[in-house]
């Protein structure tokens, strides 16, 4: 038996860790990477048949740490596709969220925040299932929020049980879901107050000699723990500061790039991260239970606390908010982990040895932060709070294995965007991802019929800028003017395209001597943009073949007039729709032959200042289709909502309808007569799925699926 357990771990481990002498390519690395997901994801089952006995409990309970695994499996399910991730979450979910968004177990007014990590996986949720109770179980936990007891500068206590206390492991609990929130809402305003939680518990917790925070303050100072000039915990206690780091990355995530303080989010993830460089065991890259006495008597490399490190140090790297170097540190963290920690059982799953059961400070009985109090805790296997992370870790370091790395500075494959596309094989049958990091990217980028299944993956939308400056009446080569289709700054003719976080422009301005200038033409099927931004004037984005599917999800669109048009079937979904002028939104020209047109749900339409005089479509042809469902109209919108384009008979044979909308602009009563409003019946079939499933049964909400499969 033990030399079975022994095989297994050796081939666990040596598919990896070629990679130190260099023998394998970046796709092996991904599927390595991905292989430790599944092992990891697959054992996590097998040890839990039931999500909610992740935390060792005895009964179900509403806890972070079973909202921190299902997160975790969730990002399983979207790496690899295995419908028994996103089953056994969902099981999970049945069993918690009501059909009126009530959550069993859950009681607000103990005001734990702990209590609303365990909805952060909701919102990834929702996508693939979306009902209004979970839309409401968030809303419920987002309440919370809203009358949570704080310090007199606005820090959230991390309970009511625990007055006047921030611990480092609230930030994750609370200002995670929090800027998911206001990302999702659109409501930019809370990140003033997530930030002001980040500054406030590192302005009290920062140790200077260090750079590490303590695990807790109390700003009353009454706590014995509490030190009576600083109101700090005794000690660093490494899993407290992997929450903060953790935090800090993905609130980044979700934050806008133009918000003023997210520079001082990122320099104090910066300070934390090179800190714990000091303390990392060079052997095993893992850090210590407390962190800076590596050497101390009863201190031991801690599972959890060392996984957290690896993701947020990986993810870091990969979005650009650390240096490349951490992405190394990350891999060796990994590599270490697997290593010394994690051990093969006979039954074929894998367990994560060395993890911390739980620490805190106060309560009963009193737990009073000394050193011999942390290194005292309960060690076990497999605690979720290092299985989550390390599932996270896996998938992370993913990522960051590109086939190809588009960088202007030359430390990458490529230097172009173009060069990477050439570089891929035609036809290719397994996806190739392109990573692109941040750079303003001025060309004409195409993607032929022949280079399909390829990735474009930017590390973020706003840094990564492919623009170019054609328009209409540019004249090209043979002294003819382009043309609207030749105006293009991104053409793409191949299946299976995905893009994420990157904008696509045409720089050509506005104006009669411009014309139209297309920034994306979109021709080939099955195509998703996912956290993408259009940026243009007249003709954006132009949906070009008949029978083309796309799918758009939390895109920015943005032109004047008709600046999004043309005959594909297209789902926009959580977009933003920004008319920069008086004019209108889509113009479709879906052939007769095809059900789908232009379908927006839940989408968001602004305008700059001064556009008040705005149309929500005009059908290029007679049999356009444009439908808006849910969305959130402003008041630039017109009452009559449509406009025939001079064309009477296309009040007869176009398609044009809404269903639930909000705003100023989405009242119906002064309506276009001809226009339709849907019934509620009606409106529950226009789901992504149903619209753009084809012949071929495409899901498109399955859109995060760069890194893995055909």
């Amino acid at each position: 038996m033990k030399m079975r357990v022994l095989l297994i771990h050796i081939l666990l481990c040596c598919c990896l860790w070629t990679q130190a002498a260099g023998k394998v390519t970046n796709h092996e690395l991904r599927r390595d990477y991905l292989q430790w997901a599944t092992r990891i994801a697959d054992s996590q089952m097998r040890h839990n048949p039931e999500l909610w006995m992740a935390d060792f409990v005895k009964k179900p309970k509403w806890d972070y740490t079973q909202g921190l695994v299902a997160k975790a499996m969730l990002q399983a399910y979207e790496t690899t596709d295995d419908t028994a991730y996103l089953g056994y979450v969902k099981q999970f979910a049945d069993y918690f969220v009501g059909s009126d968004g009530s959550i069993r177990t859950y009681k607000l007014d103990t005001y734990n925040i702990d209590r609303v990590n365990g909805g952060n996986f909701l919102y990834d949720l929702y996508r693939y299932y979306p009902e209004e109770r979970f839309l409401q179980a968030i809303e419920l936990l987002r309440s919370q929020l809203l009358t949570q007891p704080r310090t007199e500068e606005g820090g959230f206590w991390h309970k009511k049980i625990y007055p006047h206390q921030m611990w480092l492991d609230g930030l994750y609990m609370g200002e995670v879901f929090y800027a998911r929130y206001a990302a999702t809402t659109g409501d930019y305003a809370l990140f003033d107050d997530i930030v002001n939680q980040f500054m406030v518990v590192d302005k009290h917790t920062m140790d200077a000699k260090t750079g590490l925070n303590y695990h807790g303050w109390d700003e009353s100072k009454e706590q014995a723990w509490a030190d009576p000039c600083t109101g700090c915990s005794p000690n660093f206690w490494s899993r407290s500061i992997g929450w903060y780091v953790m935090a800090l990355c993905d609130v980044l995530e979700y934050m806008p790039s133009s918000h003023p303080k997210r520079a001082e989010l990122q320099a104090i993830l910066e300070r934390v991260c090179k800190s714990l460089m000091r303390f990392q065991d060079k052997r095993t890259g893992m850090w210590y239970q407390v962190t800076n006495y590596p050497k101390r008597t009863g201190n031991y490399l801690e599972s959890t606390a060392s996984a957290m490190f690896c993701y947020a140090m990986a993810k870091g790297a990969r979005l650009g908010y650390l240096d490349e170097s951490y992405l190394t540190v990350a891999r060796n963290t990994f590599r270490g982990m697997t290593e010394q920690v994690v051990r093969a059982n006979a039954d074929g799953t894998v367990s994560l040895t060395q993890c911390c059961a739980v620490a805190g400070l106060g309560g009963k009985p009193y737990r009073d932060g000394t050193y011999a109090y942390y290194v005292g805790e309960t060690v076990r296997d497999d605690d979720p709070k290092g299985i989550g992370p390390f599932l996270m870790a896996a998938i992370e370091l993913s990522k960051s294995a590109a086939d190809f790395v588009v960088a202007q500075d030359g430390t990458g494959d490529f230097r172009t965007i173009q060069a990477a596309i050439d570089a891929v094989p035609a036809y290719r049958k397994e996806r190739t991802v392109i990573r692109i990091k941040p750079g303003i990217y001025r060309e004409r980028i195409i993607i032929p019929a022949c280079k399909q299944l390829v990735s474009l993956v930017g590390d973020d939308a706003e840094r990564c800028v492919i623009t170019y400056g054609n328009a209409a009446r540019t004249i090209g080569v043979f002294g003819e003017m382009l043309g609207t289709s030749g105006s293009a700054t991104f053409y793409t003719e191949a299946d299976d395209l995905y893009m994420e976080n990157l904008t696509i422009e045409n720089a050509a301005g506005e104006g009669k001597q411009i014309g139209q200038a297309v920034a994306a033409h979109v021709s080939g099927d099955r195509a998703v943009f996912f956290r993408c931004r259009f940026l243009g004037n007249q003709d954006t984005l132009f949906t070009y073949a008949e029978g083309s599917r796309q799918y758009y999800k939390e895109c920015y669109i943005e032109g004047t007039t008709d600046f999004v048009f043309g005959w594909s079937a297209a789902v926009f979904n959580r977009c933003t729709l920004h008319s920069k002028k008086n004019s209108y939104i889509t113009a479709a020209s879906t052939p007769r032959s095809q059900s789908v047109g232009y379908v927006f749900l839940d989408c968001t339409l602004t305008a700059a200042e001064g556009v008040d005089s705005v149309y929500l479509g005009r059908p290029w042809r007679e049999y356009a289709k444009t439908v808006f469902i849910g969305c959130r109209m402003g008041g630039h919108i017109r009452a009559e909502g449509w406009h025939n384009w001079h064309k009477p008979q296309a009040e007869h044979t176009a398609f044009y309808a809404e269903y639930g909308n909000q705003g100023e602009g989405a009242p119906t009563d002064k309506r276009a007569g001809w226009a339709k409003q849907l019934t509620a019946e009606q409106a529950a079939d226009y789901t992504p799925q149903q619209l753009l499933k084809g012949t071929d049964g495409w899901n498109p909400e399955h859109i995060r699926i760069y890194y893995l499969r055909k």
